[in-house]
């Protein structure tokens, strides 16, 4: 089995890239619904 480091680092460039944008598009989302509650706030 001959592994290419090279690829292997890419791979996983790629991968963590993938997870950040994940993370950073939940982290935009939460933002957007902490402000929007605190324009409309809910009604008691």
């Amino acid at each position: 089995m001959n592994i290419n480091l090279e690829d292997l680092k890419q791979s996983f460039e790629l991968l963590l890239m993938g997870w950040g944008g994940v993370f950073f598009v939940l982290f935009l989302i939460y933002l957007a619904s902490k402000g929007l509650a605190k324009l409309f706030p809910p009604k008691k």
